[in-house]
């Protein structure tokens, strides 16, 4: 079914969850003002949902509709509806849907159980499939949790077991975790918290290749919510300056699971070498293409801030800044297109479709330099200000008139509106997207390592040979 977002926030507001901020272990989270701008965010995730058909496709599994990111993709237009509806979400709300990890997940466990059934015999995709059903049934919102932190990376992980999530014991009805995941995006705000493997393992490592799933009643899952950004800003009275006022900065947590219990019919792959790196590497495709989409999303953003703040100032018609303006929307439209056409030429797996691993790899790389690209015009277009402004509480202090003559610029803008069209510049220009738009989905590194291992130089040698008759 189709969800709504009060539906979701009451659900929310019903779990009990051992939240930090600040140090300090906080009540009613869903309400927290450090918080609440992720719970936003994910609350329009159910309502764009109900504005276009291909937002809400049907699905076999419960036989009614469900919501695009609780949807497994089976065809090309399936997933390029799931890319236009990733680049609206970035467009409309500046900031992470957080539900994108969470598709990535039901996308990669799915062909993967499948597989692994196949080979042992096992039902490990039967029990994915009675989840997905209720995360369908219900329209859950879920995010997936992959990267440990890792420790000292010249070790292996049975070189430093604690820094990498791995079962402590194995009982007959289920199973019991230990570790900590880091750089979960709004982890504390989902229904469910797919769990899967950071890397790939070898021999005798079998312990850390688990994927499972977490849901709210789950006990010793503490998460610790991060303090950069806007979080940092906060003010002893709890007021943020604004910047994204209703959807905030992307906002993340370290999730550590402190000996928690994961029933069986939760274990989606337990110790299977194979299936963890095939899981993995469906995920990773799925997200660095989702990834390019929504960067597309990020930059539109950032195209109608620039616009608007050139006609705050007045310069409108300069001719070189719109030509600024114009090298964004051919950075958006081309990191639109990458995931457009890894749709169209992905491949099937196990009943369900792929994004081509070639264009999914490289939309990571031209999205993070589109993306970097456009944030540096942004800047150029909006000037200085942006970074020495007063703020939004000076303009209603006991200078406020000051400021607000001293702010002032084209007469089609009050001195307030051209403030927040600047502090949501500055959002783009200081906040953690670009963090998040280099290392989301695995760093740059990862996706060139992984175009090493899977492009065919031979056949490009071939065709320079054949026209020097080499």
């Amino acid at each position: 079914m189709i969800g709504s977002a009060e539906e979701y926030i009451e659900r929310l507001r019903s779990y009990k969850r051992e939240i930090y901020v600040l140090g300090k272990k906080i009540d009613n989270f869903a309400d927290h003002p450090n918080i609440r701008p992720t719970v936003n965010a994910f609350a329009y995730t159910y309502e764009l949902a109900k504005t276009r058909d291909e937002f809400a496709p049907y699905s076999d599994l419960v036989g009614e509709k469900v919501n695009r990111l609780n949807y497994m993709n089976k065809t090309p237009e399936d997933l390029m509806a799931r890319f236009d509806y990733q680049r609206e979400l970035s467009k409309r709300m500046a900031t992470c849907n957080y539900r994108c990890t969470g598709c990535d997940a039901i996308n990669a466990i799915y062909p993967a159980t499948k597989a692994l059934d196949e080979r042992e015999g096992t039902d490990y995709h039967q029990r994915f499939l009675k989840l997905l059903k209720e995360i369908q049934k219900n329209d859950y919102a879920c995010t997936a949790a992959l990267t440990d932190v890792k420790g000292d990376r010249s070790k292996r992980p049975a070189e430093q077991r604690d820094m990498f999530l791995h079962v402590v014991e194995k009982r007959e009805d289920g199973i019991v975790v230990s570790g900590a995941k880091v750089h979960q995006s709004g982890a504390f705000a989902a229904d469910v918290n797919f769990v899967l493997p950071t890397q790939t393992f070898k021999q005798g490592e079998e312990e850390f290749a688990i994927v499972f799933a977490v849901m709210p009643e789950d006990e010793g899952v503490k998460y610790i919510i991060q303090n950069t950004g806007v979080q940092a800003k906060q003010r002893e009275d709890g007021e943020f300056e604004p910047g994204n006022v209703k959807y905030g900065d992307r906002t993340t947590c370290m999730v550590v699971f402190d000996n928690v219990f994961i029933p069986w019919e939760r274990v989606f792959i337990f110790e299977d070498l194979k299936a963890a790196r095939d899981v993995l590497n469906y995920f990773a495709a799925s997200h660095r293409c989702a990834g390019a989409a929504c960067k597309a999303g990020f930059i539109d953003s950032m195209v109608g801030a620039a616009s608007l703040m050139l006609k705050a100032n007045g310069l409108e018609n300069v001719a070189v800044l719109q030509q600024k303006i114009a090298e964004m929307v051919a950075v958006s439209e081309g990191a639109y297109g990458i995931s457009i056409g890894a749709a169209a030429k992905g491949y099937k797996a196990n009943d369900s479709w792929q994004p081509n691993q070639y264009m999914a790899n490289a939309g990571k790389i031209i999205g993070v330099e589109g993306f970097t690209k456009s944030l540096v015009n942004l800047i150029d277009i909006a000037g200085g200000i942006i970074g020495t402004s007063p703020s939004e509480f000076d303009m209603k202090g006991e200078l406020g008139e000051k400021v607000s003559k001293y702010m002032s610029a084209s007469e089609k803008f009050t001195p307030e509106q051209r403030m927040k069209i600047v502090k949501f510049i500055e959002f783009w220009a200081t906040s953690s997207h670009l963090i998040g738009a280099v290392h989301g989905g695995g760093s740059p590194a990862a996706s060139l390592i992984t175009l090493r291992f899977i492009m065919d130089i031979e056949d490009k040698e071939k065709a320079v040979k054949n026209c020097l008759d080499l």
